[in-house]
C-alpha cells in the first residue's frame, strides 16, 4: 500500500468534487455502489465465482456482480490489504496487516475461516505463485513468507531486504515484486526461492502497483511521479516510460483486451493503455473518474471495471485524509458499446 502521507499531502491540495478534465470517448462510469464507511486498499476479482473482493480497514468486502448481493464486512479484520483469490474459486487468503496475519478462508456464502497463518512481519501484497503452488506474501519490512494453502502450512520465508509493495508471477516460475524505498523491481525464482534481479527504474519514485503482461512478456510498473515503466521479464531491461495520473497505486491488466488500467487518487484520471508489444505501449485515453481512486479490478467477462474511491474531508491526527461518512463507494466503469 502507498503511504498515506504522501497521498495526503497532495490530497489537501484539491477540492473534494471530481475531475474537471473532458469526458473522453469509450470507458465511462455507469454506476455507483455504496459501501460502507471507513479505509480500503487492493481489490481483486474471482471470476469462477464471480465475486468482487475488496481489502478494508476493518476486513474483507465482497461483492457477487451479478446477483448484486453484497457483504460489507465478508471477513472481519483488521487493516486489510491483499485478498488472493486461489485457482477454483472456492477458497481465498486476505492479509490483515493490524493482525500480521494471513487467513485463508472459504469464498462460499458462509466464508468460513480454514486457517489464520501467523506472520513476523505485517503482512501487505500477495501473490498466488502456481509452478509451486503457495501463495507468497509480501512483508511491510522485506521479509516473504510463503503459505501452502492445501496443507494449510507456512513452507518458508525469503529475505529480501527492503521494503516491499506490489507483487505478480508470470506463471512460470518466476516472482516480481516492486521495492519502493530503492525504486526497484526485484526478479526471483520461484523454485530456488533465489533473487535474479534488483532492476532499479530510472527517474521512478515510490513504485507501488504492477502488473504482468504476459503476451508481451512485460512488467508494467506505475511510479508515484506520474509515470509507468515497461520493463523486459527476463532481463529487466526498460522498454518505455509511459505518462500517467498522479497518486497511482495499481496497475489493472486485462488479458483478453491486453489493456492495462491505471487509476490516480490525486488528478480522479483513469488512464487507458493499450499494450501491444513489449516496445508498444500506448496511452488510448484518459477518463475522469474521482479523486481518491487509486486500486481497483476488473471483470474479465465483461470487461467491467470497480474502483474504490470517497470524498474527503480534513486531514486525521496521523496527517492522512479522511473518508467523508457515507460518501464511500464503487465505481463501474464500462467502455462504449
Amino acid at each position: 500500500m502507498r503511504s498515506l502521507i504522501t497521498l495526503s499531502a497532495l490530497l489537501a491540495v484539491f477540492a473534494v468534487s471530481g475531475a474537471s478534465a473532458e469526458h473522453a470517448p469509450g470507458y465511462h462510469i455507469v454506476d455507483r455502489i455504496p459501501m460502507s464507511d471507513g479505509w480500503w486498499d487492493y481489490a481483486s476479482f474471482d471470476p469462477v465465482h464471480r465475486n468482487l473482493f475488496v481489502s478494508r480497514g476493518n476486513g474483507v468486502f465482497k461483492l457477487d456482480v451479478d446477483s448484486g448481493l453484497m457483504d460489507q464486512r465478508f471477513i472481519p479484520g483488521s487493516e486489510g490489504r491483499g485478498v488472493i483469490p486461489l485457482p477454483g474459486g472456492d477458497m481465498a487468503i486476505a492479509n490483515m496487516a493490524g493482525y500480521s496475519a494471513s487467513i485463508l478462508f472459504a469464498t462460499d456464502a458462509e466464508g468460513k475461516v480454514a486457517k489464520m497463518f501467523e506472520l513476523v512481519q505485517a503482512s501487505d501484497a500477495a501473490v498466488y505463485e502456481p509452478t509451486g503452488k503457495q501463495v507468497w506474501v509480501m512483508g511491510g519490512h522485506g521479509e516473504i513468507s510463503l503459505l501452502d494453502p492445501v496443507k494449510k502450512q507456512q513452507t518458508g520465508t525469503i529475505e529480501v531486504g527492503e521494503e516491499l509493495e506490489f507483487s505478480v508471477t508470470d506463471g512460470r516460475g518466476r516472482v516480481f515484486v516492486n521495492a519502493p524505498e530503492s525504486a526497484s523491481v526485484v526478479a526471483i525464482e520461484a523454485a530456488s526461492h533465489k533473487i535474479v534481479g534488483r532492476w532499479k527504474m530510472k527517474d521512478c519514485e515510490d513504485p507501488s502497483g504492477m502488473a504482468y503482461a504476459v503476451a508481451s512478456d512485460v512488467i508494467l510498473s506505475v511510479c508515484a511521479n506520474k509515470i509507468l515503466k515497461v520493463l523486459d521479464a527476463r532481463t529487466g531491461a526498460e522498454l518505455e516510460t509511459v505518462p500517467v495520473g498522479a497518486g497511482a497505486d495499481a496497475v489493472i491488466f486485462d488479458a483478453m483486451t491486453k489493456r492495462a488500467f491505471v487509476p490516480s487518487a490525486i488528478d480522479g484520471l483513469l488512464t487507458v493503455l493499450a499494450v501491444n508489444g513489449p516496445h508498444d505501449v500506448q496511452v488510448l485515453e484518459r477518463v475522469p473518474t474521482q479523486i481518491g481512486t487509486r486500486t481497483g479490478a476488473i471483470d474479465p467477462k465483461t470487461g467491467t471495471l470497480y474502483l474504490p474511491t470517497a470524498r474527503f474531508g480534513a486531514l486525521n491526527k496521523l496527517g492522512w485524509p479522511e473518508a467523508l461518512p457515507g460518501t464511500v463507494q464503487l465505481l463501474m466503469m464500462k467502455p462504449q458499446p
